[in-house]
């Protein structure tokens, strides 16, 4: 079944919570902390090269998309970023993850940006699998590493 009814636009701070939810619970970041990701949020919100956008079915947050411009020392031209993609749960296989990687093509297409690039972590095999069916090709490993103070 797919949602018929979806507005996408930019995040408010009044988004803030159901954004919040959906990284702790979809995302799988139980330890995030609400009000440091509201601080994070704002700096996001400040910052012309980040962009976060809502999903919106009847009246409520059903997903959100980050973006942020990228430049590489490999490409000629600035790149976008998928730094974060959810759906919630209940909501999942209606078609809404896809027209928010639709939304963020159609804004690197409008700002002339060639290039979208996402990292997925291994475990999420399914949400490997929705990101082929979209069109996107895997292309190397991500590796991070925390440095502790």
């Amino acid at each position: 079944m797919r949602i018929i009814q979806l507005d996408i636009r930019e995040a408010r701070p009044e988004d803030y919570l159901p954004i919040f939810e959906l990284i702790k619970n979809e995302l799988g970041y139980p330890q995030v902390d609400y009000d440091k990701l509201c601080t994070r949020l704002e700096n996001i919100r400040s910052d012309a090269r980040h962009l976060t956008a809502i999903a919106e079915a009847d009246g409520q947050v059903a997903g959100f998309i980050g973006i942020y411009v990228g430049i590489a020392y490999n490409y000629d031209r600035e790149f976008i970023q998928i730094s974060a993609l959810a759906v919630r749960k209940e909501l999942q296989n209606r078609g809404i993850g896809s027209r928010l990687l639709q939304w963020a093509e159609e804004y690197a297409a409008k700002n002339d940006y060639q290039i979208l690039k996402l990292t997925s972590r291994l475990h999420r095999v399914e949400a490997h699998a929705f990101y082929d069916r979209n069109g996107y090709e895997k292309k190397s490993y991500g590796f991070s590493k925390e440095i502790s103070e």
